[in-house]
């Protein structure tokens, strides 16, 4: 009887912490795709913050769901059709969220001189002549790219990079300064722990290697690199990072990513 006491107690906070796992998770699913999931009580900024550890488990899923795409349907349409169609669905399965980011951080960086220009321009809804542009290079690049995988069957690929894309969002957020104030993006900034990056990095390498990729350490390497690279040309352009530079972080290192492999797995 003397026992029961601890072992409930362990036994509750094993529940507790499964618990807050899948709500940060469930946060991370709705806050990525069109996808929701059941959350008990209001979303907090605390969860959107610590949701940032499970962005790799949300864009594996992505990136399974253009695997399976391609390998139920390759025998049933030409190869580059095909490849577009995979990229239309993993568009559709984010809202375009992440292109949108790519397109607005593209028209700030071309359009203004000053960093309070540049967020101006960021936040005006209307797609200028450089997010146009920035649009047409990312669908055709990757599309092309996602092309020679299906060509050379590389479906494993195929799934890990959206994942990796994810992790790079980590690496760029992580410490960061918010350029607004009062942005979206900054209370979920500042509830993103070490755990959670932690987590987030120990999932995109358990992706990476687990299947066997030996091209692993280079896929891993681009994605931080891509992290890193992004946030230090936030922090330069526009004095932080925002939520679209937060989603071109992940187009850019998908666009990076994609086309390093399809080169490797030529």
């Amino acid at each position: 009887m003397s026992g029961e006491g601890p072992e409930s107690a362990r036994e509750a906070k094993i529940v507790d912490r499964l618990a807050a796992m899948w709500r940060r998770f469930a946060v991370s699913l709705c806050f990525l795709t069109i996808f929701r999931l059941p959350v008990s009580g209001e979303i907090t900024v605390r969860d959107s913050g610590r949701s940032y550890a499970f962005f790799p488990v949300v864009g594996l899923l992505v990136g399974l769901a253009a695997c399976a795409t391609a390998v139920a349907l390759r025998s049933l349409m030409p190869p580059l059709l095909l490849a577009a169609w995979v990229c239309a669905l993993t568009t559709l399965l984010t809202r375009g969220f992440h292109l949108d980011g790519l397109a607005d951080l593209a028209d700030g960086l071309g359009g203004g001189y000053t960093p309070q220009r540049r967020l101006e321009i960021m936040k005006d809804s209307a797609t200028g002549a450089f997010g146009a542009l920035a649009l047409i290079i990312d669908l055709l690049v990757k599309t092309c790219a996602i092309y020679s995988l299906i060509e050379t069957r590389s479906w494993i690929v195929l799934a890990a990079v959206p994942a990796l894309g994810r992790f790079a969002i980590v690496v760029c957020a992580y410490k960061s300064s918010c350029a607004r104030p009062a942005g979206l993006a900054r209370a979920g900034l500042e509830f993103i722990t070490g755990a959670s990056f932690l987590f987030a990095a120990l999932s995109a390498l358990f992706f990476a290697v687990l299947p066997g990729l030996r091209q692993a350490p280079i896929l891993l390497g681009g994605a931080v690199a891509c992290g890193f690279f992004v946030r230090r040309l936030a922090h330069l352009s526009l004095g932080g990072v925002t939520g679209d530079v937060l989603g071109a972080t992940n187009e850019i290192t998908e666009i990076v990513l994609f086309t390093l492999s399809a080169c490797l797995w030529r």
